[in-house]
């Protein structure tokens, strides 16, 4: 738990680097069951669901960080933002202790809402992502980013040139 609570605070202290304005919402970890099927789809088999209740109400766990921040973007009609928040999130699964797969476990989010200069946050987010496994030291590391405007270009090209010949 000491070394549990090590990371989390070095994450926190990242995080208020970027941040400089600490803004943490801090959420409850009941969710209305119907907004979490309808965000996660396939995934919504790992949700969980409080039983016994009004249908109208139907409760679950808090899946992700995510959902409820865009829930407050929304309802306080907010349009820009950039926040961190650490906060423990519930999935209904097999836990493999073995390879750190948990019922209930930390997840460390960082957000950036809104029109930004174009690759900015992307690059900001990679910047913290290297700070991250730097100060963890978890020794060698490799970082694959996908750039989906690129793959749209490149699928692009590639159909031209295959109707062009």
């Amino acid at each position: 738990m000491v070394r549990a609570t090590s990371i989390l605070l070095s994450l926190k202290q990242l995080y208020k680097n970027h941040y400089r304005v600490e803004f943490v919402l801090e959420f409850c970890s009941f969710v209305f069951q119907a907004l979490l099927k309808e965000k996660y789809g396939e995934d919504s088999k790992l949700i969980y669901e409080l039983k016994e209740q009004d249908p109208e109400e139907s409760l679950a766990l808090r899946y992700d960080l995510t959902v409820p921040f865009a829930r407050y973007l929304v309802q306080n009609k907010i349009v820009s933002m950039k926040r961190y928040h650490i906060g423990k999130v519930y999935r209904r699964d097999n836990p493999k202790m073995t390879r750190g797969r948990y019922r209930e476990f930390y997840q460390c989010d960082f957000d950036i809402a809104g029109k930004f200069d174009s690759m900015i946050p992307d690059a900001e987010c990679v910047k913290i992502l290297v700070e991250i496994l730097e100060k963890l030291q978890l020794g060698q590391y490799k970082i694959s980013v996908s750039c989906r405007f690129n793959l749209r270009q490149r699928l692009i090209f590639t159909f031209l040139l295959d109707q062009s010949s």
